[in-house]
C-alpha cells in the first residue's frame, strides 16, 4: 500500500510539469470557396505549382523550377518585397490535388522574447504544410485550401502576439480568403 500511495503522490506532483511543458500546438485552417465554372475550368487555374501569382493579388511573382513534378521550388514575392520559398510534396491531376511546404522565408522584422531578438517571418508559421484540391460540386466547383502549421514562435518562453496562436491563424486565415475569393472573380468574369 505504501508503495502505491508513493506512486501516486509522485505522480501527482509531476503532473504539473507534464501539463506545463508541452510545446507548441499545430494549427489548422481549411477555407473553400464554391465556384461557378466547371471543375476542369477551375483546376486548369491552380494546377500549375508556378502560377499562383495569377489569381492570388497578394503574390506580385512566382519563380519557380521543375513544374509540377514532386520536389519542385518556387519562391513567392509579396506585396512588401518578402518572399516565402516553398517546395511541391504531391501532386495528383486526377484527383485534382497538390500538396507544399514552405521551407524558408524571409524576415520582415524582429522582436524582442526575454532580451533576445527573434525574426518574424513573412507569415508567423513554422511546419507550414498545405493541400489545395478541386472537386465537383453539382454543376460548380469548389475549392479547398487546408493547411496545418505551427505558430512562429516554438521556444520555450511566452510568445510575442506578433508569433503567437492567433497571429498565425488569421494570417493564414486571410491569405487564404483572399486567395479564394480573388479565384473566385477571375474564373467567373
Amino acid at each position: 500500500m505504501k508503495a502505491v500511495l508513493k506512486g501516486l503522490l509522485t505522480s501527482l506532483l509531476l503532473l504539473p510539469t507534464l501539463v506545463f511543458s508541452h510545446g507548441a500546438s499545430r494549427l489548422q485552417v481549411e477555407e473553400s470557396v464554391i465556384i461557378n465554372a466547371d471543375v476542369e475550368t477551375v483546376w486548369n487555374a491552380v494546377k500549375d505549382f508556378d502560377s499562383i501569382h495569377k489569381w492570388h493579388p497578394a503574390i506580385v511573382a512566382t519563380d519557380a523550377q521543375g513544374g509540377n513534378d514532386v520536389g519542385a521550388t518556387r519562391t513567392l514575392t509579396l506585396g512588401n518585397d518578402a518572399t516565402i520559398n516553398e517546395i511541391l510534396k504531391h501532386h495528383d491531376t486526377e484527383k485534382m490535388s497538390y500538396q507544399y511546404d514552405i521551407d524558408s522565408m524571409s524576415s520582415v522584422g524582429q522582436v524582442d522574447i526575454e532580451g533576445e531578438m527573434h525574426d518574424i517571418p513573412a507569415v508567423p508559421v513554422s511546419r507550414y504544410k498545405a493541400w489545395i484540391t478541386v472537386e465537383a460540386e453539382g454543376d460548380q466547383s469548389k475549392v479547398t485550401w487546408m493547411a496545418k502549421f505551427f505558430r512562429g514562435y516554438t521556444g520555450s518562453h511566452h510568445e510575442p502576439k506578433e508569433l503567437n496562436d492567433e497571429t498565425a491563424v488569421n494570417a493564414i486565415q486571410g491569405i487564404f480568403r483572399s486567395g479564394l475569393d480573388n479565384l473566385k472573380v477571375e474564373i467567373e468574369k
